[in-house]
Parts: structure tokens; sequence; C-alpha cells
């Protein structure tokens, strides 16, 4: 029988998803026969990625893989009916991995890094294989705690000059700026109910130097204010990703 009534989820790749059976491996299959203890007969979930969730039997187990029988498929339905991407320049310390985290539980579909006139630019380019892997398992293990469908992309660090050609893949892209004093970021919101996919840009701890926020503003950026106070950047996003899926979702 399981052990308890909750089924500890796991997010797994295409490729080892079978017929009928799915494989686990790597951390999450120490986890599950060394942490967890779990073994033949109990259940655990596993999310393909696609939004849809597979109730699995186990049928083996070791500490490097574990075999599960499909017995159950069904979809997920808690991702938001809204893409939200956060476009964050990089902070300082781990404010990021905070960034990441809870946005991931609010439901942000990706987080582009980028480099800012305002990013202080000590260590970026030390161990970024290491640091991207730190922030996926971050948003993975964020992903199965708040019973998201599916692990929200990061991509690698950008400079700002070079992503702002994506803001065209969005059909709304907003700025968050300080100095923006006529327009409120509900406002905007609130006169594009219909947007698909939304890109969030979040300055450093410096905010946006006004040149760059005039670039913004040629590539079609909007500029909103958040309010009459400032705010610091990892609060800010995470306070705009819950007013977006507050304004769009309901």
């Amino acid at each position: 029988m399981t052990k308890g009534t909750h089924l500890h989820r796991f997010f797994v790749r295409a490729e080892c998803v079978a017929e009928n059976h799915v494989l686990i491996d790597g951390p999450d299959a120490r986890q599950i026969y060394c942490v967890l203890r779990l073994g033949k007969g109990d259940q655990i979930s596993a999310l393909d990625g696609t939004g849809r969730m597979l109730r699995l039997l186990i049928t083996e187990t070791s500490p490097s893989s574990v075999m599960g029988e499909i017995i159950e498929s069904c979809p997920v339905e808690s991702e938001p009916k809204v893409k939200l991407s956060v476009a964050q320049a990089m902070p300082k310390g781990d404010k990021l991995e905070f960034i990441i985290q809870k946005g991931t539980e609010l439901g942000v579909s990706g987080f582009h890094i980028l480099t800012t006139a305002r990013t202080v630019p000590r260590g970026l380019s030390d161990k970024i294989d290491k640091r991207l892997m730190r922030w996926r398992t971050i948003a993975k293990e964020a992903a199965e705690q708040s019973c998201r469908a599916v692990i929200p992309e990061i991509s690698g660090i950008n400079s700002f000059e070079e992503f702002l050609p994506c803001v065209s893949n969005f059909d709304l892209a907003v700025c968050l700026w300080e100095d923006e004093k006529k327009t409120s970021f509900r406002d905007i919101l609130r006169e594009n109910r219909s947007a698909g996919s939304v890109l969030l840009f979040v300055g450093p701890e410096g905010g946006f130097e006004e040149n760059e926020v005039r670039l913004m503003q040629q590539h079609g950026v909007l500029t909103a204010s958040l309010g009459q106070r400032v705010l610091r950047c990892e609060t800010a996003a995470i306070a705009a990703a819950a007013i977006v899926f507050y304004e769009l979702e309901s």
C-alpha cells in the first residue's frame, strides 16, 4: 500500500516515459529509495512536463533508478492561463534564488536573466553552468512543491541589448520603473486583459538607467509604476507577478 495519503511528485524527462512504465533516475531515485524509503508496491506521481500527471505503482527500486508502472494518467489543471515571463536584471547575492523559487510557486513560466548598466558584473562569468544548474534545481523543487504541471524555463545570462528583440514574442511587455508617474501597473493590465503572454522587466538594485528605459519603449515595452513606495528588486518581481495573475486570471 502507499505510505500515507499524499503521493510524492517528481518531474521526469520525456524519454523516461514508455507506454506503460516510467523510469526515474538520478537524485530523485536516490530520494525515493534512500530518503523516503519507498519500495515495490508504493505509489508516487510523475509529471512529464506536458501538463500530464502519471500515477505510478513502483515495481523496481535501487539508489540509482526507480521503475514505476503507470496506473493512471490525467491532466493537471494548476497552470495559469496567462504565460508570464520575468526578465530579471541580475541582483546581488542569493536574491535571484528567492525570485525563482517564489515566482515558480506563483506560476511564472520563464525567467530570463539579464545584465544591465547597473548590474554588478563581479563574478557573473564564473561557474555559469553551475549557477544555471542551481537555479533550475530550485525551480524544479518549487514546481514540485507547489503542484505545478511544468518547470519554468530559465535561460542563460544575456545582455540587456541582446534580449530586447525577444519582446516581439509576447502579447504584452511591461517595465517596472520607479520614475513612471502617470501609468500604474494595474491600469496597464486591465487595459490588456486579453493578453495571453506577458513579459515583465525588473531592474537590479539600482534600477534601470533612463536610456535603457527609452530603448525598451522603442521596442514596444510599456512603463508602469507599482505605487508610491520604492521596492527592492526581489519584492517588486514577486509583487508584480502576483498582480498579473490576480488581474488576468480572475
